[in-house]
């Protein structure tokens, strides 16, 4: 939980640009201190095989270390570090965010695109006067660019598309050159990646549009010092910045009033990208806004540090789709969380909440087939959309229901990247729970006292427990092999 009398401090490792965000709590509410904004274009450095140059990353993580300066006396829980679509991408992204968290000092965390989408929302959404009617929210990042509709603070569509101002630019505009035909095959592609989506989106409808991200807001600056539109954008506005673009023909002689020298290299993508936004979903105009997906997440601190999680709502989401047995996972949850508590890990460890919601969604593959639903489990979290949920922890998550029963595959937790050392600790601990709660009838968490000392669990049972539970002790017996995979014993009386 975060420390309310501290700084909070918010980082996005975007495609095209680094944001650090630092924040005090006024009344429960974030009051922006500092700012800090970098042009990495980590998109920029990758290569056709999607790694990250070594050049780029050197880049990215001096940018970093400058970001870590700015908040080294910060306590870890009051830090949220997140990277998106190009580190999603990167096929080397968890060899750089090893160094990358070495140079920042803290975490860092690769959201999913729903996920980076939800944050986008949030941000804007904290940003705004509350009404009831619906809002569309675009925004325009290097690597992709997010659509939501939602009502308030309420997400209702979202959508993470893989176009952003940096690799349209790249794309369409690798030679520098600008032209009509190219600006309208950007176009046409930004309008047929949305195609999918428009007639959904059209249907729900909304009331007003806003823009987030630099792209945008640029692209407004420029409209209004260029065009008197006083912030708002339209379509035919849009238009007559394109000819100004193709009437100056090459990206480095751009040179418009309003214009960001910082951001004149990739802002004809970005603007292809907003047009096809205009003409597929049919926009009439859009307003920008300063909330982005950084204040998403100042505002997901201190909802959490309030005792709202929205990990949390989305377990709970889960479970009522599947219809699972919440009674039988919430007797194995208490077992588990009764040893995890005796062990002493740590009561604000993360693995402590993963173990809740791995005991809750465990049994979510019997959706599919009773015939090796860990399998199937593993796989509806790890391919499901869980808002508040990073890539790791979901991944983590599944990694923990794969191996809920039968063979410890120790190959799948070795092959898992970035996985906490004391991970096993905490599968073995399900599978204890799971094996002890078999019956599905009473919870035997009250009989349970678990010890672990060099490597060896000793669980103690009332005297003739066993005795009369025949089918747990055979289990217990099975377990020890399994036990023994991951270098570990055990031992029950």
């Amino acid at each position: 939980m975060i420390n309310t009398k501290r700084q909070l401090a918010a980082i996005d490792l975007g495609s095209n640009s680094f944001h650090m965000v630092v924040a005090r709590l006024e009344n429960n509410q974030p009051l922006t201190i500092d700012k800090i904004k970098e042009m990495v274009r980590l998109a920029a450095g990758l290569d056709d095989r999607n790694f990250i140059s070594e050049e780029k990353m050197e880049e990215a993580l001096a940018c970093l270390s400058r970001f870590g300066q700015r908040i080294k006396d910060l306590p870890p829980q009051n830090v949220s570090a997140v990277g998106t679509m190009t580190l999603r991408k990167a096929r080397n992204s968890y060899s750089f965010l090893a160094r990358a968290e070495k140079a920042l000092g803290f975490p860092i965390n690769i959201v999913a695109g729903q996920e980076e989408a939800r944050l986008v929302y949030q941000g804007v959404a904290h940003n705004m006067v509350q009404t009831e009617t619906n809002r569309l929210v675009i925004d325009i990042g290097g690597g992709s660019t997010e659509f939501i509709i939602g009502k308030a603070y309420n997400p209702i569509m979202m959508e993470s598309l893989n176009m952003g101002c940096v690799n349209f630019t790249n794309q369409w505009f690798e030679t520098g050159e600008i032209t009509e035909e190219r600006i309208q095959n950007a176009i046409l592609e930004a309008r047929r990646k949305l195609e999918w989506i428009s007639d959904e989106y059209l249907k729900e409808g909304w009331q007003e549009c806003i823009g987030s991200s630099g792209t945008i807001k640029n692209i407004s600056k420029i409209l209004s010092e260029n065009f008197q539109t006083n912030g708002i954008i339209d379509y035919a506005n849009l238009k007559k910045l394109s000819e100004l673009f193709i009437k100056t023909g090459h990206i480095s002689h751009l040179d418009l009033p309003g214009l960001s020298m910082n951001r004149a290299p990739v802002i004809i993508g970005g603007l292809c990208v907003l047009m096809g936004a205009f003409e597929e979903l049919q926009i009439e105009s859009m307003q920008a806004s300063e909330g982005a997906l950084r204040e998403g997440l100042l505002n997901d601190m201190i909802e959490t540090a309030q005792g709202h999680d929205i990990r949390l709502d989305t377990v709970t989401n889960l479970e009522l789709r599947y219809r699972l047995d919440t009674a039988q996972s919430g007797r194995i949850c208490n077992t588990a969380l009764q040893m995890y508590d005796q062990l002493k890990l740590g009561e604000e460890n993360t693995l402590r909440l993963v173990l809740i919601w791995a005991s809750k969604l465990h049994e979510i593959g019997l959706s599919i087939s009773h015939n090796n639903y860990p399998r199937h489990s593993g796989y509806i979290i790890e391919q499901s959309d869980m808002p508040g949920f990073s890539r790791e922890m979901q991944n983590t998550l599944g990694l923990m229901v794969r191996l809920q029963r039968g063979k410890l595959n120790m190959k799948l937790i070795d092959e898992s990247p970035r996985c906490d050392k004391n991970i096993i600790v905490v599968i073995i601990l399900l599978r204890l729970a799971i094996n002890l709660e078999r019956s599905r009838d009473w919870d035997t968490s009250r009989h349970v006292k678990i010890k672990l000392k060099e490597n060896t669990f000793k669980i103690v049972f009332p005297k003739g427990y066993l005795d009369s539970h025949p089918l747990t002790k055979a289990d217990l017996t099975q377990e020890k092999q399994e036990v023994e995979r991951a270098g570990y014993k055990l031992k029950f009386n």
